[in-house]
């Protein structure tokens, strides 16, 4: 019994640590591996959660090649989180630390931590690329190689200005080369820190570009921070109670045509929508529930999901204003469409139910921080429940929104055009003078309906970028209550102008549908 003991502990022995000959001091990896004949950093992930501690293994710190390192035993049944002094933390899931132990039997493994300077990696960054602080972080776990973690490693390195990143990883080559990849990893960030949340281990780095993004100054921020939330919260209430109006008076608007009033109202519940989301959607990461597991995570994704689907819906309506108001204008007789409503509330609601359901078979939502380019391209520093991967975001709503926005401006031109020829077939110069400032004003609204005030973001691009933003935040946050007060305008016209008595029948149709 004493032998089979003796047996069974050697074995063990065997199967958990090398032998002695066989291990490196942990200051001698480096240079080890600089001699091997296999790239030094494959080399040095073999080497370095294997090699023999010692009273002179801190020394790596001084070396000017490490910034820092950490080696040591954890318990590999629970996770392990790591806090450094000279800027990252590191989180890893006990499934990480468990399936990367060499041992059956021991409930221990070792993690090695170092943070190299940049120079020592060969790797190509991308145009106007450089690595935050000049920093990469190598993390190894065990004897086993860690991928397609269920639970992600969460790596965050601390920055000094507010610049844009992405998250990547030294991808070795079969030519003995690397590169930086950002497969497997996503990004998210706060006002001190990248977070990096990727599904193995490697060496980990954020590449950020500083001379073409920039942040707004503090002061600017918190005003656009400030008129952005007004806004939105006086949108969702002047749109509530745009649609309470409707459904008060429209039992007293018998013998009127509601197909154009129909059109505005759907347009008028998207804003809603898309006002409230907004406000949850950033609300939501300030209530301190972690966004990014568990309930937490599942709440963020369906925010996401709502306030995509509900701007997509604001879009769709803003096209389908300009394609009733094609109908007005350039069809006018002989425009009868079969259940005409129904078939635009199933484009309206269902063509974004479709995209935002493609989006959300593909994990697309989560929590995202919205940044903006030098150019022009909004940046708030906002943490928002919203699209996570950038390029869904660009075809799905930059790709859409520029579609709708020449549509409208095309049908906001050919309204211009008639209704100057309309107006100028009146007879009496000082009714034209009376109607004119009339007409401009229904030129505002259609173009708020038409979506073009969400070109104003082209303005952002250049040396005119902070007015614009300005500009831009301050149309589209108050559109709800510019849709509030249109919506009055139209509710309390006139069933019949003024002189309209003796007109040409096809001019009075013109006009009528016009003010509808």
């Amino acid at each position: 019994m004493k032998n089979l003991r003796h047996l069974l502990l050697l074995l063990i022995q065997v199967t958990s640590t090398p032998s002695q000959q066989a291990q490196i001091r942990c200051d001698d990896v480096q240079s080890h591996c600089r001699q091997s004949n296999l790239s030094w950093t494959s080399c040095y992930e073999e080497n370095i959660a294997m090699c023999k501690r010692g009273p002179a293994s801190r020394r790596n710190i001084e070396d000017v090649d490490v910034k820092d390192f950490y080696h040591n035993d954890v318990d590999n049944m629970v996770d392990f989180e790591h806090e450094s002094a000279v800027g990252y933390a590191l989180y890893l899931p006990s499934e990480a630390l468990s399936r990367s132990s060499g041992a059956r039997f021991s409930h221990e493994v070792t993690v090695a931590l170092t943070l190299f300077n940049s120079s020592l990696f060969n790797a190509q960054v991308g145009k106007n690329e450089t690595i935050l602080g000049g920093r990469v972080l190598g993390v190894k776990v065990g004897r086993r190689a860690v991928r397609d973690l269920n639970s992600p490693v969460r790596i965050s390195f601390i920055h000094t200005n507010e610049t844009r990143g992405r998250c990547v990883y030294l991808e070795e080559l079969e030519n003995g080369t690397g590169q930086w990849s950002t497969e497997g990893c996503n990004v998210s960030r706060t006002s001190k820190m990248f977070v990096c949340s990727c599904n193995h281990l490697s060496f980990f780095a954020v590449l950020v570009n500083p001379e073409a993004l920039t942040s707004v100054d503090p002061v600017n921020l918190v005003s656009l921070s400030y008129i952005n939330y007004i806004g939105c919260g006086l949108s969702v209430f002047f749109t509530a109670i745009t649609l309470l109006m409707h459904l008060c008076l429209r039992n007293f608007r018998k013998g009127r045509s509601d197909q154009s009033m129909t059109v505005h109202l759907n347009l008028t519940a998207a804003l809603f929508c898309l006002h409230l989301f907004f406000l949850l959607s950033v609300a939501w990461p300030l209530l301190g529930r972690d966004p990014d597991r568990g309930v937490g995570l599942v709440v963020c994704q369906a925010l996401g999901l709502l306030l995509h689907y509900s701007l997509l819906a604001t879009f769709t309506w803003m096209a389908l204003e300009g394609f009733h108001l094609y109908l007005l204008l350039v069809r006018v007789f002989n425009i009868y469409v079969r259940r005409y409503l129904l078939k635009l509330a199933l484009v309206g609601w269902g063509v974004p139910m479709v995209t935002v359901i493609a989006c959300a078979a593909t994990a697309n939502y989560g929590k995202f921080c919205l940044q903006r380019k030098r150019e022009g391209v909004l940046h708030t520093g906002t943490e928002i429940c919203w699209i996570t991967k950038p390029y869904v975001s660009y075809i799905t709503v930059t790709g859409y929104l520029g579609l709708v926005f020449l549509f409208g401006a095309v049908m906001l031109c050919v309204m211009v055009a008639k209704l100057r020829k309309v107006r100028t077939r009146s007879a009496c110069h000082q009714e034209y003078k009376r109607r004119l400032g009339r007409d401009c004003l229904t030129i505002l609204g259609m173009g708020c309906v038409l979506g073009v005030p969400w070109g104003l973001a082209f303005l952002t691009y250049g040396p005119l970028s902070l007015p614009g933003l300005y500009l831009f935040t301050i149309v589209n946050g108050f559109q709800g209550v510019f849709i509030f007060f249109w919506f009055l305008a139209l509710t309390w016209q006139p069933n019949k102008d003024e002189g309209s008595a003796g007109k040409d029948p096809s001019t009075q149709k013109m006009e009528t549908s016009f003010n509808n």
